[in-house]
């Protein structure tokens, strides 16, 4: 009978449910940035990233 887990093994169990949220987000503001700098000049994407958005604009624009 196996009384102790490896630490390994728990860790684990904690990073997968992590990293299938973070990975998704980072890919999406990734993509997000790459194709508003293919599509538009620099200067375009300055002025939207000085603007001032809530938090919610600015997640809801990730998805638009």
């Amino acid at each position: 009978m196996k009384q102790n887990l490896n630490a390994d093994e728990v860790e684990i169990i904690y990073v997968i449910p992590i990293m299938m949220v973070l990975v998704p987000f980072v890919y999406l503001i990734r993509a997000k940035l790459f194709s508003q700098m293919r599509s538009d000049d620099l200067k375009s994407f300055e002025e939207e990233l000085l603007q001032k958005r809530s938090f919610w604009d600015q997640l809801k624009d990730l998805f638009r």
